[in-house]
């Protein structure tokens, strides 16, 4: 099947670069598996983040950082070693990484001799006083940040898109549904202004993650920094000053406090459930607007060339809406691995977690990537059929003014109950008019999307919009 190519979501976001520097021909790519996140569903701006290529650099940045650190702090390191980890950072042949792998079974070990062979002046310090964990950990955490960011730009662009739909279709009233059955009216801004809090509620829960997230810092083996009590000869003002410095020039305040060999993997707990939530907003979403398509009252955008399906010509699916669906789904799913990896690590740490994390945190990452790229799509194209709308309220508009007359009818002195009777009795014969009535049947609900976007959607957009590392552009798109 022919897949038309998707528009990106807009957002400042890393350079998108090969994450190999082997030659593969066209037929070779599709004689083996590719992940179907990163070849169809998210953006390049996403797969960018969790790149073979970027994780590289971000780990060269480390041992760059640390020789600085340690050479500042007065360890027998030259600027001469450290100019020439610099030198050769980009020049990362990833064919010899793996053919140091299949000898030493050790990732990081690879990458370290590969880099070494680059900058032979500097092999002699490099990695001094650290662990693998060093290097893992503290990339992880310099990724789930960069992950983070661009999930809540593209967040920010999809709250505004709701904000416009919410204003633009306050007044519009629609048939409401309990149980999937007609009930009191609500307004189609009121559905979009009930999808945003929702997922303006993710954004602030993601946010919240990645406000107190730190990274590992400078450890050691179990996480008592004695490799540095040894080089530092048990100052342990230069080795807090070793770890602070580390930090900061990733980009963080500090380091975390405490932590085996490994920074703790509740932090893994925090993003994917708060990615698990978000992908349940969307689900939300998405079914709300699958049943509304099958009512053909608010239906996804269907391009002029678009397939439904091979059988039917006719059909125009909600693909888009199914898609979130089933991504969401997916998503969600992920969110146990972190809470099994966290709860089975053994004491300073054990390496089942390694395998897991490979696959869960760049999956989670990349599948929310996709939902707010579909969700994006789906709402830009959105369609409100307003004939729908408006005939499906005449059909039950004697139904819903029953409310109405139940409580004007108690105000008179009558009892509740007597008249939910004689109405109910009513209907069941066939006896139910229409009378008309002076009051809204959607009640207030137009003031309370007006209420929501002034006082909590607007000032939350506006307050993130000037946030450090988070600003998104609606226009931009």
């Amino acid at each position: 099947m022919k897949v038309k190519k998707k528009k990106a979501l807009k957002t400042k976001s890393p350079k998108l670069t090969s994450s190999s520097t082997t030659k593969v021909s066209a037929d070779q790519t599709h004689n083996q598996y590719r992940n179907i996140l990163g070849s169809r569903y998210a953006s390049p701006a996403m797969s960018a983040v969790f790149s073979e290529r970027h994780r590289a650099e971000i780990w060269r940045d480390l041992w760059i950082i640390l020789a600085s650190e340690e050479q500042k702090l007065g360890l027998p390191i030259s600027s001469a070693q450290v100019e020439a980890l610099k030198k050769a950072k980009k020049d990362i042949d990833f064919d010899r990484i793996r053919e140091i792998e299949t000898k030493l079974k050790h990732d990081v070990m690879s990458h370290l001799k590969a880099y070494a062979e680059k900058a032979k002046e500097a092999e002699p310090i490099m990695h001094l006083g650290a662990t693998s964990a060093f290097i893992t950990d503290n990339a992880d955490a310099l990724l789930l940040k960069e992950g983070a960011v661009l999930i809540l730009q593209k967040l920010g662009v999809i709250l505004e898109s709701l904000g416009s739909l919410m204003l633009t279709y306050k007044n519009l009233e629609t048939t409401g549904f309990t149980h999937f059955q007609p009930a009191q009216p609500v307004t189609v801004g009121k559905r979009f202004a009930l999808w945003a809090q929702d997922l303006l509620w993710d954004y602030e829960e993601l946010e919240f993650a990645l406000q107190r997230l730190e990274p590992l810092g400078c450890k050691g083996t179990t996480g008592t920094q004695a490799s540095f009590a040894v080089l530092f000869k048990n100052d342990f003002k230069k080795v807090k000053a070793l770890d602070d410095g580390v930090c900061k020039q990733m980009g963080f305040d500090r380091a975390v406090a405490l932590s085996g060999q490994t920074l703790s993997r509740k932090v893994d707990v925090w993003f994917l459930q708060a990615l698990a939530n978000l992908g349940a907003s969307f689900s939300k979403m998405s079914y709300d607007m699958r049943l509304l398509q099958h009512l053909r009252e608010v239906t996804e955008p269907f391009a002029e060339k678009q397939i439904g399906s091979s059988a039917m010509p006719y059909k125009q699916n909600p693909m888009l809406a199914e898609r979130i669906t089933g991504l969401s789904r997916f998503l969600m799913g992920l969110s146990s691995n972190a809470n099994w990896t966290f709860a089975t690590q053994w004491l300073e740490r054990s390496l089942d977690d390694s395998s897991n994390r490979r696959l869960t945190l760049p999956e989670a990452f990349l599948t929310a990537d996709a939902l707010c790229e579909s969700a994006h799509r789906l709402l830009k194209g959105v369609q409100v059929h307003k004939t729908e709308i408006k005939n499906r309220i005449d059909i039950y508009a004697a139904q819903f003014e029953t409310e109405a007359l139940m409580m004007e009818g108690t105000l008179k002195g009558g009892s509740r109950q007597k008249i939910h009777e004689e109405i109910r009795q009513q209907m069941l014969k066939g006896k139910l008019n229409k009378k008309g009535i002076k009051y809204s049947l959607s009640g207030f609900a137009s003031e309370q999307v007006q209420d929501f976007h002034k006082n909590i959607l607007s000032p939350f957009l506006k307050s993130r919009k000037k946030s450090k590392g988070v600003s998104f552009n609606a226009a931009a798109i």
